[in-house]
C-alpha cells in the first residue's frame, strides 16, 4: 500500500487563512460604500444652474456653471455673431470636462483599490507574524 505525501495545514495556518477570508468582508464592503460614480458626479453639476451671458450678435445664452468665465469670454469672442459655433464650443468643452471628470473619479477609485488591498494584506501580514510568535512563544513553554 502506497502511503500519500501530502502535508496537511497546521491550526495557526488554517487560523490565518480564515481570518484572511474574513477579512475580505470589511474590505469588500468599504469598496462598496465608497465607489464613486462618475456619471452620479457629472448629473450633480447638471443641477447647478447655467451662468447666462448675453452675447453680441446671438442673445443670451447660457453656459454650464462649471465653465470658467476665461473659457466663456473664449467661446464668445471666437464665435461672436454664431449661435451655432456657440453651441459647439458649448458642447466640445462639456465633452473634454466630462473626459476630466471621468478620469479623476477613475483616479479615486483605483486609489480606493490600492487603499484596501493594502489594508487587507498589511493586516493579513501582521496577523500572521503575531501567530508566528506566539507559536514560537508557546513552543519555549514546553518541556
Amino acid at each position: 500500500m502506497e502511503q500519500e505525501n501530502t502535508k496537511r495545514l497546521n491550526g495557526w495556518l488554517r487560523l490565518w487563512i480564515a481570518l484572511a477570508v474574513i477579512g475580505l468582508v470589511p474590505a469588500l464592503y468599504t469598496i462598496a460604500t465608497e465607489w464613486e460614480s462618475a456619471n452620479d458626479w457629472i448629473r450633480e453639476m447638471q443641477l447647478v444652474p447655467p451662468n447666462k451671458v448675453d452675447v453680441d450678435g446671438v442673445g443670451p445664452v447660457e453656459f454650464p456653471a462649471t465653465m470658467s468665465p476665461e473659457a466663456i469670454a473664449l467661446v464668445t469672442r471666437d464665435n461672436a455673431g454664431k449661435p451655432d459655433g456657440i453651441k459647439a464650443a458649448i458642447g466640445a468643452w462639456v465633452g473634454e470636462f466630462n473626459d476630466v471628470i471621468r478620469a479623476y473619479v477613475n483616479d479615486l477609485n483605483r486609489s480606493l483599490l490600492i487603499r484596501v488591498a493594502g489594508y487587507w494584506v498589511g493586516t493579513l501580514v501582521l496577523l500572521y507574524f503575531i501567530g508566528l510568535l506566539l507559536a514560537w512563544v508557546r513552543r519555549g513553554f514546553r518541556t
